[in-house]
């Protein structure tokens, strides 16, 4: 570790930005912190979900141990005992949709691979309530996150500490002059070390990166109440439904790469009921319509490097869905390997593999 704090500018204070602006102020580095606080973003749209199993086909996230124990580190520290109430640890249940499905998992769940994070049910659960007649899978190390509840506490946390400076504002690419490590911004000129991109999908947008391949892709969520359902797991069948307590549930969420208005559509809200219907049998009313864009990659691994010849000017981000398991993971490689002791950057997340 350097003997000299060095001063950090981030930019971007989502789950990404926020997640390493902690563990840099942690390690008694000084962090000037530049966001935005756009509405659209997906840190604070987002559900939060962590789930180990994913996508049409049922596949185990990549790293789900080291991903899931990371999380889990990073709250434990003694610094943040104030978020851990941000993190809400509950078991996920899958439907089987067709008999081929049932099939696949009745041999799946008994592999070494899968069996201790997936229960087989072969009977239906709740059948009065949901439509899972086949029954399903059981996810058991998952749960939720309230990103926008833990983004709050983590910024109030870090703002105690005088190595902090935080300034909510747009900033543009020519106000930063990295060469000179110089950044202007209300008037002020500060100075820094190091600079981290951790926009979100407005990465794709970086002159400094353009090789970088971030894929915008837009979801939209429903917040419902549902008394009659009561669900004591969260409900995966196409769309998710997340119980927050008191008879609400998050609901979602739709995937457009192609888009022209950011915000809560119509075909959004009925591309989502439409699922809803077909995974409930209870009624339920709309209480509240959300968009934000998440910024994918083409292999859905996030982005993590170095500027290929401007050494002090850093990325990450590219988390898709998955923030609240890659952020800490990623956050603590970059963190070490800025601070002089990193370990190797796996292949699949490297910056250079779009060199």
């Amino acid at each position: 570790m350097p003997n000299t704090p060095q001063t950090f500018l981030i930019l971007g204070g989502g789950l990404a930005g926020t997640f390493m602006a902690t563990r840099l102020i942690l390690a008694n580095q000084k962090v000037i912190l530049v966001d935005d606080e756009t509405p659209y973003g997906a840190s604070r749209v987002a559900a939060g979900l962590f789930n180990v199993i994913t996508g049409r086909f049922g596949a185990k996230t990549w790293l789900a141990e080291s991903l899931l124990e990371e999380l889990s580190t990073f709250m434990q520290h003694p610094e943040l005992a104030s978020a851990t109430n941000c993190i809400h640890h509950s078991l996920i249940y899958r439907p089987f949709k067709a008999v081929e499905e049932y099939n696949k998992w009745l041999g799946r769940a008994t592999e070494a691979t899968y069996q201790d994070i997936v229960d087989f049910q072969e009977s239906p659960l709740r059948p009065e309530k949901l439509h899972n007649e086949l029954g399903g899978i059981m996810i058991k190390p998952c749960g939720w996150v309230d990103t926008t509840a833990l983004l709050k506490e983590l910024r109030k946390i870090l703002l105690t500490y005088p190595t902090l400076i935080y300034v909510k504002s747009s900033l543009a690419y020519e106000q930063i002059i990295p060469e000179e490590g110089r950044v202007k911004i209300k008037g002020e000129t500060l100075s820094f070390d190091q600079w981290i991109c951790c926009e979100g999908f407005k990465l794709g947008e970086n002159p400094w990166f353009p090789e970088i391949p971030i894929i915008p892709n837009k979801g939209e969520v429903l917040l419902i109440e549902a008394p009659e359902l009561q669900l004591p797991f969260v409900l995966s069948r196409k769309i998710y439904l997340i119980p927050l307590g008191k008879h609400r549930y998050v609901v979602g969420a739709t995937y457009q790469n192609k888009f022209e208005d950011k915000g809560p559509t119509e075909w959004g809200k009925e591309e989502i009921r439409c699922h809803l219907e077909k995974a409930i049998k209870v009624p339920y009313k709309i209480v509240a319509h959300y968009a934000g864009i998440r910024p994918t990659t083409p292999n859905r691994r996030p982005i993590l490097g170095t500027h290929h010849t401007h050494k002090h000017i850093h990325v990450l981000g590219g988390f898709g869905t998955k923030g609240v398991l890659f952020a800490p993971y990623c956050s603590r490689l970059l963190t070490e390997r800025l601070l002089g002791n990193g370990p190797n950057i796996p292949d699949e997340i490297k910056l250079e593999r779009f060199y």
